[in-house]
């Protein structure tokens, strides 16, 4: 399908606001696309003004809000070089299979490269990870299965790895008093609260804190964030126990639809990166059937966008909102059947540096194609809200256009209209 907008996304004069989705190490793509994004903003004279995370990639968004040395990609590049695993096999295990011989690698042995990954990784998980967190799994005294049978375990005990480390890295990288400035980059991070599991947003405005108070945001927020469990222990913050925000919401644009377009004054573009593709094919191996359930599981929903779009063109239609633009850019991490890494259920937690570095790589190219030749999805929106969307490899064209056709059938047969009457 053709491009339906010709020209390319126009930053300048806009509030640009960033969210991430959680994916572990599908992180490292958006290191390269925030580059891009950064490079776009500096070249329309403007720059991120709000910064949203959930999950592990609460730490990417905490960096490039408040980097330590104060040019965010490049304290993003070093905070991921410190995490990476030592560059050489058995953990570098796609250096190892990309330097075998071409006939090898499109043979027989090409089956095998997905197995030999999981169990690589599976040896090589309970050390833990470098300056990221460290393993229980190996000290009995620490071991939650072992620990359980003696005495009753803290929140904080009930967790195979440790997180210190972690907060170590973020200390070193996010200088947090900046964070928590007026007129910083809005911060955001999204965690499940585990008392009743909704999703509360911890915020750097303490106006916008009505769930937790006008608190600062430190690592300890971050660290909630991405405690997924049984992996990573829960968070207490002010007496209430917090885990990784993609158990019950991994979709950040509708957790904060309203405070999108709640400036009023100017036109806002939100630039939304999704790093699970719910759309694959039907799975042949054990390995793609547990890859599948985590992209099923994690991915956004593509309706979510499509259901903010649309919200916001009602309510700029009942004169319910001022006349502002909203524009959402979804980039879409896509992978295909074929590529190797795709069959490899644990590759949210592949820390390899040349997966890392073709994982920057490709992100940096996704977001220069998305911001330089936007795809409109057709059927959505208005005159006051658009949405966009860029994937890997171009496979949200063929069921975009069912949005139009859904549309229409719908306004045939029940002659809905965009209008709704203003609430008091």
């Amino acid at each position: 399908m053709p491009n339906n907008d010709s020209t390319s996304l126009k930053l300048d004069g806009k509030r640009v606001v960033l969210l991430l989705q959680g994916g572990g190490a599908l992180g490292a793509y958006q290191v390269g696309a925030y580059t891009a994004l950064e490079a776009a903003c500096r070249q329309a004279n403007n720059k991120l003004e709000w910064v949203g995370g959930i999950s592990i990639d609460a730490v990417n968004a905490a960096v490039i809000a408040g980097p330590m040395g104060g040019d965010p990609a490049a304290e993003l590049k070093q905070l991921w070089d410190e995490i990476l695993s030592p560059p050489f096999p058995p953990c570098d295990y796609s250096s190892l299979w990309q330097s075998l011989p071409l006939f090898l690698r499109s043979g027989w042995l090409a089956s095998l490269v997905p197995k030999y990954a999981g169990w690589t990784w599976m040896a090589l998980n309970p050390l833990g990870q470098p300056n990221f967190f460290g393993s229980r799994v190996l000290n009995p005294l620490e071991n939650p299965w072992v620990q359980e049978w003696a005495r009753p375990l803290a929140a904080s005990e009930l967790a195979f790895y440790d997180t210190e480390c972690l907060r170590r890295t973020l200390d070193k990288h996010v200088k947090w008093e900046s964070i928590n400035q007026a007129g910083a980059t809005r911060l955001s991070l999204g965690a499940a609260r585990v008392r009743d599991g909704e999703v509360v947003f911890f915020n750097s405005f303490a106006s916008q804190n009505p769930d937790w108070g006008p608190k600062a945001i430190r690592a300890d927020h971050v660290l909630a964030s991405g405690a997924l469990p049984p992996a990573f222990p829960g968070i207490s913050i002010d007496g209430e126990l917090y885990w990784d925000g993609g158990v019950s919401s991994d979709t950040p644009i509708q957790e904060l639809a309203e405070d999108l377009t709640a400036d009023g004054t100017r036109d806002t573009i939100v630039i939304l990166i999704d790093l699970w593709d719910r759309e694959g094919a039907i799975p042949r191996s054990l390995d793609e059937v547990l890859w599948r359930q985590k992209c099923i599981q994690y991915g956004s929903r593509k309706r979510a966008a499509v259901s903010v779009v649309n919200t916001h063109q009602l309510e700029v239609e009942a004169q319910q909102v001022p006349r502002t633009k909203l524009e959402v850019c979804q980039v879409m991490f896509e992978r295909l059947r074929g590529d190797w890494t795709a069959q490899f259920s644990f590759a949210d937690a592949d820390f390899s540096r040349t997966t890392y570095e073709q994982m920057v790589k490709l992100g940096h190219e996704d977001m220069q194609r998305a911001i330089e030749h936007p795809h409109r999805v057709p059927g959505v929106g208005g005159p006051y809200a658009v949405l966009y969307r860029h994937g890997t490899h171009g496979k949200h064209h063929e069921t975009d256009g069912k949005y139009a056709a859904i549309r229409e059938r719908k306004q045939q047969r029940t002659g809905w209209a965009r209008t709704r009457p203003p609430t008091n």
